[in-house]
Formats: C-alpha cells, structure tokens, sequence
C-alpha cells in the first residue's frame, strides 16, 4: 500500500489539544537568557519537559549541559545506515527577558490561550519551532513510520546570545551528533500578500552580527560645578546623534528585492537610490516588507545600550555605548571598525568591534529547497503560493551547522492568515497562532517524509 502522507498530517489536527499544551507547557517554563554569562536560561528544565514527550512515544534522548543548567537536547529516529540521508531540525528552547510584564494583556509565562493565539515570552521565538519538530518525531512514531534516512532533532540553548553554550557548543563538542547533509531552523516564513500572488521567504543566509562597544573617559566631579569635570555624557550623546544620521553603502543586488518587487506590481527596478522611496510607499499592511527591505539593503548600526554614572548629583568618569551591528557579506569586523572611527572621529572616543555572528549562506536553488517547497504545499492544501530566496536581517544558529557541510535553511511558516508582525517577537504580548502552530507541525511532518523517504514494509 502506498504511502499515505495526507493521513499522517490529519493527526495534526486530531492531536490539536496535545501540541496546543504542549506549547503552553514550554512557555511556563522562564528559559529567560539575561546575556553572555553561563548562570542564566536554565534551558534544562525545558530540556527536561521535551525529553518525556519524547521518552512516552518511545524516543531515547540526550541532553548535554555546557554549562550547569543549560541543556541542550538532541535525538533521532529513522535509519542509522551510513549511507542514508539525514536531515536535522533545530529550535532553541531560550528566550530574551521581559522588560515590563504590566505591558503584557497577559503574563509573559502563562502561556495563555485567547482568541485562538497562545501568549507568553518564546511563543514565537522560537518555542513554537520547538514543539512542532519534536511533535513530528512523536507523530511518526505513533504511526509507525520507517523513515529511510535519519531525523535529528536539536533544542539548543543561548540562541539568544549568540550560541556560546547552544548550538555552536554543540557543533564544537559533538559535530558528528549534527552533521547533516541538509537541516532547517528558525527564520523565513512570514506570509506576503501581493497582486501577483502568496509569497513566503526562505533565508538562504544570513547578515552578520557584531556588537560595538563605544567608550568615553572623563574626569569625575560634583554634578553643582560642571566646570571642573571633564563629563563624558555629553559627547557620547553627540555619538548617538552622528550615528543616528548615518548613511550606509546600499546593496540591492540579492535576488530578493527584485523578485518580491516585482510580484508586488512594482514597476521600477531596484536601486540604491529608490529602495527606500519604494519602500516607504508600500501599503501599510506591508510593513513588515517594508522594514525588511530598508534592514537587508544596508549595514545598521543601532544604539541598544546606555551606562554612565551611579548617582545623580555626580559627574561620572566614564560613559559607554553599546551599539548592535548588522553587515552584509562581505563587510567584516574591520570594515565595522572603520566606518564607526570615521564616523565618531573628533570626539576622542575608543571603539571596540566585537563578532558574534559572520554573514553566511547556502544555495538559493537546491533540491532540498524544492523538497522545501514541497513540503509547505503538503501542509497548506489548497493555498497556492511561491518560495522567495531572502537574506535574514538577524543572526541564527544556522551559522554553526553550515561548516560541517550541511545546506541550512531558515523557514518557520506562518498560517496565510496570519500576521508575523504582531506577534511581539522580542516585544510585548508576544504570541502564537494556533493556525500557524499546527501548519508548522504538519510542515516539519511532510519535509522529514518527503526529504529523507519511507522505507518499504
């Protein structure tokens, strides 16, 4: 009897409840990841959550800790044999803090069902991805499927500082438990509504990631005589001011801006001169298009951090700024470097450049995109749409498995109907589509299906 790949995703939506709690159940749990240091996320306790989910459908799992308390999950069902395919689906189970929970409609770690959307810090980013790759290992196995290549799946921790003791961990300790020929992450997904058409962006690659941090020594004194301190506030405010006013290099030579452009009905071609012309005049339910065209056109350089002084009637003796850099390819640390000395020169700053992520990309036209492609229109059903190649304006863990030889892609769809950019992703209210959750489930079932096979009874 012929595989029949349909009924395997109609278990989706009889299992609705299960993959709704447990997304709920993820979201209770504070994987908060506060920066750079090994004593925050606590990703072990999800880490222990998806290990039972697993354990009941039969799955053996490992967890590995880089550090105390931040695990790192790994699993696989499907052939062991040398030579078969293997395909890994990776998610990360940390999330960035809450700022101000009284903002929120409803607590950030409640994991809230209202109107059809789960609520909570990571609901998006990126605990959805998590649930819906570990629900398809759970679903397979429940149907008694027999994959004929291998799935892997990875809940990595630290996604959101950069991967020090997540994935790039992970890839340093124990690359052959990831080495894949193929794998798929977060990013990519948004639904885009044109004339022409559905459209939904695959990342191909990624723009790199670098923190600047800029300092100003001065002299400290009584905050009642200014005039006998040397006050450093001032000058990092001017800082602040001149790159408010930067004018980066604009690239619009990626395939991106002239596919989207075009299914939008837009008559002109692409320029460094125009792109933020068209952009602006896009419709407003095209924002998130809008934002995206202006972020991968160009090197951004964003002001995210203040400190200077301990209290306020005294002067400080030195001020720093922490700025969050994203380049294109080919624009590395010292490009960064120079391009914020020229811009900050006469101020008597220092400047220091610092990598977390190097800009880079897979092939925009491969099979395992078609497979992609494929799978999306298993999930969908009836919604006819097209792939568009695009670059991530942010940085993910897709970097660390690229290396070891695997074709990486981000892609997180999105229900249609959906709308990505009201999802507080790294705001308030952030939260989750029902909708959108079992759409990804279903993907991730028909692409381990379709990608790796099912082997004869």
């Amino acid at each position: 009897m012929p595989f029949n790949l349909s009924q395997l995703l109609s278990s989706v939506d009889s299992g609705r409840d299960e993959v709704v709690s447990f997304l709920q159940d993820l979201v209770r749990i504070p994987t908060v990841n506060m920066g750079s240091r090994p004593d925050t996320g606590n990703e072990s306790l999800a880490c222990d959550l998806i290990r039972a989910k697993l354990a009941a459908a039969g799955i053996a799992s490992e967890t590995h800790e880089s550090a105390p308390g931040r695990g790192n999950l790994i699993a696989r069902v499907g052939s062991t044999n040398a030579t078969s395919k293997r395909l890994l689906c990776m998610a990360h189970t940390d999330v960035v803090p809450v700022e101000d929970e009284t903002l929120w409609e409803h607590p950030p770690f409640s994991g809230t069902l209202d109107r059809g959307r789960i609520y909570g810090r990571g609901a998006d980013d990126d605990k959805a991805d998590v649930v819906a790759y570990c629900m398809s290992l759970v679903l397979l196995q429940r149907a008694r499927v027999r994959l004929d290549g291998e799935l892997i799946y990875l809940a990595a921790a630290d996604e959101e500082s950069g991967g020090r003791w997540g994935a790039g961990w992970f890839a340093d300790h124990f690359p052959d438990k990831v080495k894949a020929d193929v794998a798929i992450n977060e990013g990519g997904g948004s639904p885009v509504h044109t004339p022409s058409g559905l459209l939904y962006p695959i990342c191909t690659g990624e723009k790199g990631r670098l923190e600047a941090r800029i300092t100003r020594k001065g002299r400290s004194g009584h905050a009642s005589r200014p005039w006998a301190a040397d006050n450093p506030v001032p000058v990092l405010a001017e800082a602040i001011d001149r790159i408010a006013a930067y004018e980066p290099e604009i690239d619009v030579s990626h395939p991106f801006f002239r596919e989207v452009l075009s299914a939008m009905g837009v008559q002109q071609t692409p320029t460094a001169e125009n792109i933020d012309r068209i952009a602006n005049g896009l419709p407003e339910d095209q924002r998130s298009l809008a934002t995206t065209l202006k972020a991968a056109s160009r090197m951004t350089i964003t002001p995210t951090m203040l400190a200077a002084g301990v209290k306020s009637n005294s002067i400080p003796d030195r001020a720093s700024l922490v700025c969050d850099v994203r380049s294109l390819p080919g624009q590395d640390d010292a490009f960064v470097q120079s391009e914020l000395e020229h811009l900050l020169r006469g101020l008597d700053v220092s400047v220091n450049v610092d990598y977390t992520a190097v800009s880079n990309a897979s092939p925009a036209d491969s099979l395992f995109v078609d497979r992609i492609r494929e799978a999306l229109a298993a999930a969908l059903g009836e919604h006819a749409f097209r792939l568009l190649p695009s670059l991530t304006v942010g940085f993910t863990d897709s970097r660390f498995l690229r290396p070891l030889g695997a074709e990486v892609y981000g892609f997180s769809p999105h229900h249609p109907n959906a709308e990505p950019l009201r999802s507080g992703v790294h705001g308030n209210n952030e939260f989750m589509e029902v909708d959108s959750l079992l759409l990804r489930t279903k993907f991730a079932l028909a692409l381990a299906v379709l990608t790796l096979g099912v082997a004869e009874a």
